[in-house]
């Protein structure tokens, strides 16, 4: 399966070097083009989006970002579960599909 919501490639490349806090799965705060900071996005593979805490689907185009990082608390994130997975993969199998 392939998940629904790649990263660019340079995004791509930058996430490469992002801490994991669980095989293949690191957390990061999205920055988008118009100013707004999505916190707790759960990156797969530093390829693609797969959750991003509190929302059924992405609320936002992947287009639209402009920066991805990882803060203090993407690197050693206190809730490291309970995330709404939006393929049909996650651990969540009854998840909200967009």
């Amino acid at each position: 399966m392939i998940p629904k919501y790649r990263l660019p490639d340079p995004l791509i490349a930058k996430a490469v070097g992002f801490s994991e806090f669980a095989n293949g799965g690191a957390q990061a705060t999205v920055k988008l083009k118009d100013g707004p900071l999505f916190k707790e996005a759960l990156i797969s593979n530093a390829t693609w989006i797969i959750a991003l805490r509190g929302y059924k689907y992405l609320p936002f185009d992947v287009s639209e970002i402009e920066d991805l990082f990882q803060a203090d608390e993407d690197i050693s994130p206190r809730e490291r579960d309970n995330w709404d997975f939006w393929d049909d993969w996650g651990a969540d199998q009854n998840a909200t599909k967009q």
